[in-house]
């Protein structure tokens, strides 16, 4: 059996200091779809980073839960499209409750396209 590559997803891929969080808020540029928000900020390591913003309106602990695990797993999938190392916050908005994994991929693909993120575009 063939083996793929696997693209994993560790801590250091996660955006998780409220200094930085701030940083990426403030300084970052922002692409907005109805489905989320990207704000996106060059990354100073040289390393893509990610952080996940899923707030209480999207409904309650095991809703967010579900989206944030989705959210990651798009963006593990798919980190290897991005052209450049940057800090990504994901703000997820009330429409991806109840949306399935190819939403959350076509959402992924078109804020990084809108932002200019991918490979090739």
């Amino acid at each position: 059996m063939e083996k793929k590559n696997y693209v994993g997803f560790t801590k250091k891929q996660r955006v998780k200091a409220a200094l930085l969080f701030q940083k990426i808020y403030k300084s970052g540029r922002s692409v907005v779809d109805s489905y989320g928000v990207f704000y996106i900020l060059p990354s100073t390591d040289g390393q893509g980073k990610i952080g996940l913003a899923v707030g209480k309106r999207i409904g309650n602990a095991v809703i967010r839960n579900r989206v944030k695990r989705l959210m990651r797993e798009v963006y593990r999938t798919n980190q290897e499209k991005l052209s450049k190392p940057v800090y990504i916050i994901w703000v997820a908005r009330q429409r991806l409750a109840n949306a399935d994994l190819p939403t959350f991929e076509r959402v992924f693909n078109r804020l990084a396209a809108k932002a200019g993120l991918l490979k090739g575009k």
